[in-house]
């Protein structure tokens, strides 16, 4: 079952570890809304959105992404394949060409 935007907020928010309270003061907004939100009994604007997203460190992309909802190491494996693909679907091959050397050399330093 996909999550609804005010439970994907609720679990970055607590994901980063933070209170409502400290969310919504980073978002500038008021903290009863922001519990609204999370339990989906009001919608947010597309601008409230960015101001949440800004204050947990996200993009929209990610928020908007299919996350797994439990945490098993193949669904976040496959969660983040998923966030990659995205990042990149709009690159040239010269630029996934040059992704993909930076990768390699980040893999290999990884083994020594």
């Amino acid at each position: 079952m996909k999550k609804t935007v005010g439970e994907k907020i609720r679990a970055f928010r607590q994901q980063k570890k933070l209170t409502q309270e400290q969310l919504a003061l980073g978002a500038e907004i008021n903290p009863v809304f922001l519990g609204h939100l999370e339990r989906n009994l009001k919608s947010p604007t597309i601008t409230t959105l960015e101001k949440i997203t800004r204050a947990l460190g996200i993009t929209m992309s990610e928020l908007f992404l299919d996350v797994p909802n439990n945490d098993s190491e193949i669904e976040v494996r496959q969660a983040s394949i998923q966030h990659i693909n995205y990042l990149l679907k709009d690159l040239s091959n010269e630029e996934l060409d040059k992704i993909t050397g930076i990768l390699k050399e980040i893999i290999d330093w990884k083994k020594m």
